[in-house]
């Protein structure tokens, strides 16, 4: 996954329960103040502190960093957080895989350092590892399972170290038909069952894109071509991998909700 292009968001409502989402209701589009994950972050009762810091460590999609900015006007916008000086630290690798974010560096980017020489410079409180797809979609230059696994517990172990809240997220899509037809949706599957495995063994707290983008879908992408085929893109993402702004939307809101989570 090493795609530069930046798409502009925007905010939507998104009603869940923990990680469920209801599609109707996110689908209709309405104001920033009914996002309930958005809304619980930095409404009256926010978990957060002055001067708290979240990192954020993925790979192009939080490169481009569509649902971070989302936040960071969420939380510049309300009352009960402007003043509160939270930092939001995005590194998004283009291209990245576990091993890779925890390197720091790849063929398509590189953070300031590797992951563990940012988490001992940052001490951030809370940090979101949301990665995965590239480990997949890179096929035999992709990471095993194994890699994977134990890759993400390295990553849990390194926040830990630092003191820092978890929050784990599954990889979402590859192509968005509601089927199981997109060629590579079994191993997709595995891996999401890897990183919920990972978190639950950690102390993380798990998000289940993978889950949540399918219940869209199957909602959402309905109706087929004249080749008897859902089509691949354009509910969630702009290319099938990539957040639309309903995708950065629901990562947004499901993401602001687990942070919540790990601080109360």
């Amino acid at each position: 996954m090493n795609h530069r292009t930046i798409r502009p968001t925007s905010l939507f409502a998104v009603t869940l329960a923990a990680i469920i989402l209801t599609p109707p209701a996110f689908a209709q589009g309405v104001s920033e103040s009914v996002n309930p994950g958005l809304v619980r972050l930095t409404g009256e009762n926010t978990p957060l502190k002055p001067g708290m810091k979240i990192a954020f460590f993925g790979d192009s999609i939080t490169m481009q960093g569509g649902y971070i900015r989302q936040m960071a006007a969420a939380l510049a916008s309300s009352p009960h957080t402007k003043e509160l000086g939270v930092k939001l630290l995005q590194h998004g690798l283009n291209g990245g895989r576990v091993p890779t974010v925890l390197d720091g560096k790849c063929p398509w980017g590189k953070f300031d350092g590797t992951m563990e020489e940012l988490l001992k410079k940052e001490k951030p409180d809370v940090v979101v590892i949301y990665v995965g797809v590239n480990d997949v979609w890179h096929g035999k230059n992709g990471t095993t399972p194994e890699d994977f696994e134990a890759g993400l517990k390295k990553m849990a172990a390194l926040c830990k170290a630092v003191d820092a809240q978890v929050v784990m997220a599954t990889l979402a899509t590859i192509g968005e038909r509601p089927d199981g037809t997109n060629g590579q949706d079994e191993k997709l599957d595995q891996y999401a069952a890897v990183t919920l495995a990972v978190a639950a063994e950690t102390g993380a707290a798990p998000v289940n894109l993978r889950k949540t983008f399918i219940d869209f879908l199957k909602a959402h992408n309905t109706k087929k071509d004249d080749q008897g085929k859902f089509p691949r893109k354009g509910f969630l993402t702009y290319d099938g991998v990539h957040m639309s702004q309903q995708g950065n939307d629901l990562l947004a809101s499901l993401l602001a909700q687990a942070i919540v989570e790990v601080l109360q």
